[in-house]
Formats: C-alpha cells, sequence, structure tokens
C-alpha cells in the first residue's frame, strides 16, 4: 500500500539529516538511528494539527552538522505535539548590551522554549523580547551550564526554569516553577560488544581518555598523573589563547590532543578506551559526556571534590532522550496550566473538511502578516460529490 501523502513528504527532506550522520563523519559504527529516524518519519501524530513553538537557542552554525546530542533527539520527539520553529541568537555579543528589534505577535506561538546558560544570548533575547517588547507568550528556559542567575527579574521573564541535574536544583528553587530535564542521544551512546583481538582479549585504543573543552575549570593537566596512552578530545577555542596554552601544556607532557569529534566517532572513542577520566571542577561540566560515557560501557574516573560528577556517577538508570522528551512535555504542561488563557494562540477553528497542508498554508500566510496588519487569506476546499 502507497505511504499517504503526508508521510512521503516528510521522508523526502527527512531521512538523511534524520539518520543522525554528520558531515565529515567516518566511523562505520552502527546505531538505532536509521530505525528510529524511519519510525518517527512514519509517526502519524506528525500528520495532526499542532500548535507552534518557538525554541531560541544560541548555537555557532560550524557546529550546527555535530548536534545530534539529547536535546537534538528530544526535540525530535517533541515535534509530534508541536511543530517547531527555530531561532538562533548566537550572533548576539552581550558584552555589547544590543537593542533586540525582534517583534513576535502575541499568539502566534503557543509557547516559546529557551535554551543556553544565565547570561548567554539565549537569556539576553529572552529577557530583552519580556521587559522591552512586552512579550506575552510563556516563557521556558533550558539551563544549559551552571552560571547563577544574573538578573533579578528571572521569575517576571520565565514562568518556567529547567534544570540538568540535582546539584543545581538549589540555585534556582526561588522559583516558583522549576522542572527537571535531562538526557543523552541513546541511539548514538550505547553498549556494543567489545573488540577483541586474536586472543579473545579486549582491545583498547587509548588507555586514558578525557573529554572537554580546552578551558582552565576543565583541569586537563590531571592527565598527567595518569599512566599509559593518553588522549584529550575538546573545542580548542582560537579565540582565546589560554585554550592553545592548554593544548602546548598537554603536548609537552606527551599527551595527544584533537578537536572535538562527531558524534558517533565519540563514542567509538568511548568504547575503546580503558578508561574515561573527569577531572574538572564541579563548574567546569562534564555531565553530558560523563553520561555518554557510562552508556557506552566505559570506566570511568571523577575528581573526589566534584560532588555533581560524583552523583552523576551513581545515577541509574542513565536518562535518555525518550525521558529527556517525557521531562520536557511534563514541563510545558505545567506551565501551560499554569498562565491558563493568558497567551491563546490565534488558531481560527479548523473545519471538518480541511485539510493539514490548507491549514499550513493559512498559519503561513498569516504569521508572515505585518503587526497589526489584517492577513485576508481565503482557502478554500472543493469536495467532489
Amino acid at each position: 500500500m502507497p505511504a499517504p501523502t503526508g508521510q512521503l513528504g516528510r521522508l523526502a527532506p527527512a531521512a538523511e539529516a534524520a539518520t543522525g550522520w554528520v558531515k565529515g563523519e567516518a566511523s562505520s559504527v552502527p546505531s538505532g538511528l536509521e530505525r528510529d529516524s524511519v519510525q518517527e518519519i512514519l509517526n502519524k501524530q506528525h500528520d495532526k494539527p499542532k500548535e507552534q513553538m518557538l525554541f531560541v537557542f544560541n548555537k555557532d552554525p560550524a557546529h550546527y552538522d555535530t548536534w545530534r546530542d539529547g536535546l537534538w533527539a528530544a526535540l525530535r520527539i517533541l515535534a509530534r505535539n508541536f511543530t517547531i520553529q527555530y531561532l538562533n541568537v548566537n550572533d548576539i555579543v552581550v558584552a555589547e548590551r544590543p537593542s533586540i528589534n525582534y517583534h513576535v505577535r502575541p499568539g502566534t506561538f503557543k509557547f516559546i522554549l529557551g535554551w543556553g546558560a544565565f547570561g548567554s544570548p539565549t537569556d539576553y533575547f529572552l529577557t530583552q523580547l519580556h521587559t522591552v517588547h512586552a512579550d506575552p507568550h510563556p516563557k521556558a528556559l533550558c539551563i544549559g551550564g551552571n552560571a547563577v542567575p544574573p538578573h533579578e527579574n528571572v521569575t517576571e521573564v520565565y514562568d518556567l526554569l529547567f534544570f540538568e541535574t540535582e546539584w543545581y536544583r538549589e540555585t534556582i528553587s526561588f522559583h516558583p516553577l522549576i522542572h527537571q530535564a535531562f538526557g543523552i542521544n541513546s541511539n548514538i551512546y550505547h553498549k556494543l560488544p567489545p573488540r577483541l583481538d586474536e586472543h579473545g582479549d579486549r582491545v583498547f585504543e587509548w588507555d586514558v581518555l578525557m573529554v572537554g573543552h580546552f578551558l582552565p575549570w576543565k583541569r586537563h593537566l590531571y592527565l598527567a598523573t595518569k599512566e599509559g596512552r593518553k588522549l584529550a578530545v575538546g573545542e580548542i577555542y582560537q579565540e582565546y589563547e589560554v585554550s592553545a596554552t592548554i593544548v602546548e601544556q598537554l603536548q609537552e607532557h606527551g599527551i595527544e590532543v584533537t578537536n572535538m569529534l562527531p558524534p558517533r566517532e565519540l563514542a567509538d572513542l568511548y568504547r575503546t578506551s580503558r578508561l574515561v577520566y573527569f577531572p574538572m571542577a564541579t563548574v567546569g561540566g562534564g555531565e553530558r559526556a560523563l553520561l555518554e560515557a557510562r552508556a557506552c560501557g566505559a570506566a570511568v574516573e571523577v575528581a573526589q571534590d566534584n560532588p555533581k560528577l560524583q552523583f552523576l556517577l551513581q545515577l541509574s538508570p542513565i536518562p535518555d532522550h525518550h525521558m529527556y522528551a517525557r521531562q520536557l512535555l511534563e514541563g510545558i504542561e505545567k506551565m501551560l496550566d499554569k498562565v491558563g488563557t493568558r497567551n491563546v494562540t490565534m488558531r481560527p477553528p479548523m473545519p471538518d473538511d480541511e485539510t493539514v497542508v490548507e491549514q499550513r498554508i493559512k498559519e503561513l500566510i498569516r504569521n508572515t502578516c505585518k503587526p497589526g496588519e489584517y492577513c485576508p487569506y481565503t482557502v478554500s476546499h472543493r469536495i467532489s460529490h
């Protein structure tokens, strides 16, 4: 039986991107992404009328091709319930305090979801949108990083705050609505049968692996205390002199260094390393990488003075992108129940004989009109008798 038109329309543009393969990736290790992508594309929930949400984030466009983390995967599941519009505000330089000339017509979106640390371009954009432009859309922030809220109007701007780890909960306990949401992309980061030599012994490519951007709070030089063949993987920031200095110091100690790798190649490294080491300070991140390494079956060691990562070392089960998506939906439902009718999307009732395609055409025309402008759209649906 031929696939419904809606399914064919999704298969064409989405199949390649949804597999999870990324540009420049050389790994031949299979994963569950191919099967998962087909199942997701054919999910009938995508053919139902959906409210729109705006996802605001700040990510270097150069990293789009390797964005396959738990958030990426969770958003694909969230797209079953909402039509997601993406807005990258990475070009905002917060230190320059730029004016934000961006208007969202009230009712365009059911809500706005942001991802970024406090003080990030995402936080700056959403704060300006709310305080300067009096935007009424309900707003939630997925907090990335460990920064303390830098402004006093957090409860005014955000109706909901998502936090990743229990360690951070107390930092935002002043907010009336907080919800935990975090997980890894388990279609990429998972166990596989170990590689064995001709004698049946397990083969390790590296004795010690460390994953983390080359910045001071990662404490890379602790690697020098470990024995064997060592590799440090992470983002080498050209704009920060300290990043190059750390790389030079590691190389002087005989530690090999490489820039951040595509997801599947990183998963390969986790599986073929005797130990994955996390020496970073508590404020030095490492949460996602630690859970990814554990999911791949790697032996993991964490700095004793890092209670946040020590907690994640014992966390079971390891949260995956399905749990991440469920947690996001739970928090969003609580937020929408709380705000009630404060934000009503401007969606006209859908006639019984109107197709999803025709409804989306209406939305496209309506959402491209200027603020306050009347949208004279007309879509007819003829029924043949």
